[in-house]
Order: C-alpha cells, then sequence, then structure tokens
C-alpha cells in the first residue's frame, strides 16, 4: 500500500472515530505522532496534558491525541486544562516535550475554516510538517 492510501486511511479512521474530519482533531493527530515517535506506544509509560478546554471545536485536539497515542481520557493518562491557548505537553520520568500551536496556524484554523473546506483545510494541517505547526521545547524536568 502507498504512503498516501496508508495516511488516507488513518485520517478515515479518526473521521469515523471523531464524527468529521476538522483541523483541530489533525492538530491533535500530528502532535500525537511526534509524541509517540518520542516517548513510545506503550500504556501508562506518561501522561499527556493540553490547555485546549472541553469545548469544540478546540477540545477535537483531544480526540487526536487519543487516537495516535496510548493515552486517553478514559485511563486518565490523557487530561484537559482549561487555559488560553493551545499547548500540548507530555511528560515521561524527567523529561517534557511542550507543542504550543503557533498562533498563525490557529487563526488560519479559526478564521477560514467553515464546512464546505474543513476536510481540504485538515488535510494541508496533515501534510505540514511539526514545526511549521508548533512551537515544540524539550526539557529535563
Amino acid at each position: 500500500m502507498e504512503k498516501s492510501q496508508q495516511v488516507d486511511a488513518e485520517l478515515l479512521e479518526a473521521k469515523r472515530f471523531h464524527g468529521h474530519l476538522g483541523p483541530y482533531l489533525v492538530v491533535g493527530m500530528k502532535a500525537g505522532h511526534f509524541i509517540a515517535s518520542v516517548l513510545g506506544s506503550d500504556p501508562f509509560s506518561y501522561r499527556i496534558f493540553a490547555t485546549v478546554g472541553m469545548k469544540p471545536p478546540h477540545s477535537c485536539v483531544l480526540d487526536g491525541l487519543q487516537v495516535t497515542t496510548p493515552c486517553t481520557i478514559g485511563n486518565s493518562m490523557l487530561q484537559s486544562k482549561p487555559l488560553d491557548g493551545i499547548i500540548i505537553w507530555a511528560e515521561e520520568g524527567k523529561q517534557k516535550l511542550e507543542f504550543t500551536l503557533r498562533e498563525s496556524v490557529q487563526q488560519h484554523i479559526d478564521k477560514d475554516t467553515n464546512r464546505d473546506n474543513e476536510e481540504q483545510i485538515s488535510q494541508e494541517i496533515w501534510e505540514s510538517g511539526a514545526e511549521e505547526l508548533f512551537i515544540i521545547r524539550q526539557t529535563a524536568l
């Protein structure tokens, strides 16, 4: 199977899980893939925190994290905090990965997304590199 077909299958599965394919779902997926590439996919090996709140569309980030990491709201390894901005961080032992959604990306999503183009904008985000979407910091705790 070609990579584009695999990508399409992953986005379709996330859409099925979430109910639609929106940009903030994909933002969560992109951060989740980066986190899992660094910290792994073993359940209960790290925690993820996100300052996205519990109201759509920003809370859609949480479903993206859930479909790409072993951390879920149900297993308490994913927690959301109601603060300003979209910041995601993962902690494992003595290391921390932090992702701050770039203001320009958030403004583009919030200003330009509508029901007619949400999948197109989601695809653009999917094809972007993590560094284009986020300010990423890795630090010791």
